[in-house]
């Protein structure tokens, strides 16, 4: 079951992704990204206030939401200047790093102990994941020598440590109140946390990237706080259900899918390092849904 809800959230995640590209054309990053968190937190907590009963929310949850916010917010922020100031074809390669450092956290922090076929199915979607955000004809060594010259890569790796420490904290909120109040917690408090940084973003840079076109910007990020939403039922119940790193291997099948969408309806560039890596995410996938 666990990984029917992974594929929920990597389905979701690209769809995610694809408009929050046409949200921000339309205006700010920080601006679009608080707006369609707050919008997803509001649609979780009032579905789950009707659906389900919340629990009590002791100390412990209050003092791990306090702890997951900050790298939340961090890697959407080092995510987004990577984007912002380096290609995709070198950012998107470090972010296969994710699974395999969740795999090695939950194996130290968590007391996770996967399977040799499971750990070689993560292995294989990094490699996949590597692969896939490469430019035809270009070195597959290029992401790595980036790291001496290129700043985007190193906010690349800054979001992927902090969304390696966010994976494992959604394990321990989850066992103390759940998946779904949960997901509502965390979409909700890190939205609200980017939209009281909004008067400081305009304070440093004179503006919060105010939308010329209003109404298109707002239906815009409702449809991508729905994606979000639901991506957000996915992650956090397959995360009740089974290892971080399983979990986060399979969902990263959200780049495959969003490259796929690029290469195939946007007419982006492909090529066959892409067909490779596709190979290898599946094969990886595969493993794991086997033998995880």
């Amino acid at each position: 079951m666990w990984v029917i809800f992974a594929l929920l959230a990597a389905l979701f995640s690209a769809a995610t992704t694809l408009m929050l590209k046409r949200s921000v054309s339309e205006g700010g990053a920080v601006l679009s990204t608080a707006a369609f968190r707050v919008i997803a937190g509001v649609m979780l907590a009032v579905a789950f206030t009707v659906l389900g009963t919340w629990p009590p929310l002791p100390a412990p949850f209050w003092r791990t939401l306090g702890f997951v916010i900050p790298p939340e917010i961090g890697g959407m922020l080092c995510l987004t200047l990577a984007l912002r100031t380096g290609d995709v074809s070198l950012v998107q390669p470090i972010m296969g790093l994710i699974p395999l450092m969740v795999m090695a956290g939950g194996v130290i922090f968590l007391h996770e102990v996967p399977s040799a076929y499971a750990v070689a199915g993560i292995v294989l979607v990094a490699m996949g994941l590597y692969f896939v955000g490469l430019r035809r004809g270009e070195s597959w060594l290029a992401p790595i020598r980036s790291l001496a010259t290129s700043r985007s890569s190193w906010y690349a790796v800054t979001a992927t440590l902090f969304w390696t420490v966010t994976s494992l904290l959604h394990k321990v909120g989850i066992a103390i109140v759940g998946p779904m109040p949960w997901a509502v917690s965390l979409t909700l408090g890190s939205g609200v946390g980017l939209a009281l940084a909004l008067p400081l973003l305009a304070w440093k840079t004179g503006g919060i990237g105010a939308p010329p076109r209003a109404a298109t910007w707002m239906r815009i990020v409702g449809l991508t706080g729905l994606f979000y939403a639901i991506q957000q039922v996915g992650l956090q119940n397959a995360m009740a259900r089974s290892q971080a790193g399983y979990v986060i291997a399979v969902g990263s099948m959200s780049i495959l899918l969003a490259t796929a969408v690029g290469v195939l309806v946007l007419r982006e560039e492909g090529g066959a390092h892409r067909i490779t890596g596709a190979l290898l995410v599946s094969g990886g996938v595969g493993l794991i849904a086997l033998f995880g």
